[in-house]
């Protein structure tokens, strides 16, 4: 019998077929690091090559264009059936992703007018964009037959 100390499973020598229990997670994040990069650059070509394939055709979607209006308090969101007119700062009009002179903008609002009694129109004017060109956008909806007609703007916040 031995009198000495007996070893505890404390004790026990890892080497001696014990488990490694640490977990490196080093390599783990190196490689969520890489595929967040790739999917960052891959993203972004793709909304580049999308800007560009609807520039081609020259049919700009909402998504694409890029307009600033001016900071307000309005309490009504857009609605799917709203009718929305866009004026860029250069003053080039967008209806439903065609691009139309002021001159031929009551025309079309017409066309559109007969089958959305009771719509609303939305113009999205640029923070920079004329404020004459608004105006006439504005009374060639009227002059259409569009009764209710609203100016967009962003919230105070920035959204």
């Amino acid at each position: 019998m031995q009198s000495g100390p007996q070893p505890t499973p404390d004790d026990t020598d890892d080497d001696a077929g014990g488990m490694f229990s640490d977990i490196n997670v080093t390599p783990l994040t190196d490689v969520f690091l890489v595929l967040l990069i790739i999917f960052m650059v891959v993203s972004s070509s793709m909304v580049e090559a999308e800007k560009q394939a609807t520039q081609a055709k020259n049919l700009l979607s909402e998504r694409a264009l890029t307009v600033m209006t001016p900071q307000g308090t309005g309490d009504s969101p857009l609605i799917p059936k709203d009718i929305v007119i866009s004026v860029s700062p250069d003053g080039t009009i967008f209806l439903e992703g065609d691009t139309f002179p002021i001159a031929d903008l009551k025309t079309k609002l017409e066309s559109v007018q007969k089958g959305a009694a009771g719509t609303r129109v939305v113009v999205r004017g640029d923070q920079e964009a004329q404020y004459k060109l608004v105006w006439q956008v504005i009374r060639a909806a009227q002059a259409a037959g569009f009764e209710d007609v609203a100016l967009a703007s962003r919230s105070a916040s920035g959204g």
